[in-house]
């Protein structure tokens, strides 16, 4: 549903564009490296992921200082999520957990340009992904939610299928360069809870995501 009203928005403000001046539209090939995070008061992070990311970036252009980009790419997220290992009557072993994902994802931003002589637009928007993974579950002797007290955590694994679902939320940035080339500097907040995805589980609980994206583009014409 999500996905249609971006595609809606996105032709119906082309449509209306018309009436403003000569449409220009660009397609090209994006590619950079997405630093991703997870928030959640179910378990602390030791680090982010570091990733690439790549797809293609669409733009219509109607007048000198304003656009439109919409950009499909495949990118790489997740965290590191602190775990524990409990021995019976020792101090818990540290260890990591990787809650690392794949997700197919669209943006569409709004882009507006300050000044006519700098190759420069600030834009906002938003996206939505449609997230999958591949995380092992066979290591389950990995415990999450409570580092010390084993009758209150929980196994790292019982989260695998959070991400595995939609995930949205707005994007803003800027993206400066003109001619073919273009430099992107983009932050994605996501809003969705990505615990509401795990089946027969109490309501509370949050996992949520964000990322920073840089990126380059090259575009065809």
């Amino acid at each position: 549903m999500l996905i249609r009203i971006f595609f809606f928005v996105f032709f119906l403000l082309s449509a209306a564009a018309t009436g403003f001046a000569q449409i220009h539209y660009q397609l090209g090939v994006t590619s950079g490296v997405n630093v991703s995070s997870l928030k959640s008061d179910l378990f602390t992070t030791s680090s982010g992921r570091i990733a690439p990311v790549i797809g293609c970036s669409f733009v219509v252009s109607w007048h000198e200082q304003f656009e439109l980009n919409q950009e499909i790419v495949l990118a790489f997220k997740g965290a590191n999520a602190r775990a524990v290992y409990f021995h019976p009557e020792q101090k818990p072993d540290e260890h990591t957990y990787a809650y690392h994902y794949n997700t197919f994802e669209t943006a569409i931003l709004g882009g507006y340009r300050p000044g006519r002589d700098v190759p420069l637009f600030l834009q906002a928007g938003a996206y939505l992904g449609a997230n999958f993974h591949g995380l092992d579950r066979t290591a389950r002797e990995l415990m999450i939610a409570d580092y010390q007290n084993i009758n209150n955590a929980i196994r790292a694994v019982d989260l695998n299928d959070a991400f595995a679902g939609l995930e949205f939320g707005p994007v803003v940035g800027i993206t400066a360069g003109d001619g073919r080339f273009r430099a992107n500097a983009r932050y994605y907040m996501g809003i969705r809870n990505l615990y509401n995805y795990l089946d027969f589980v109490a309501a509370g609980p949050h996992i949520r995501t964000n990322s920073l994206r840089l990126s380059l583009t090259y575009f065809l014409r």
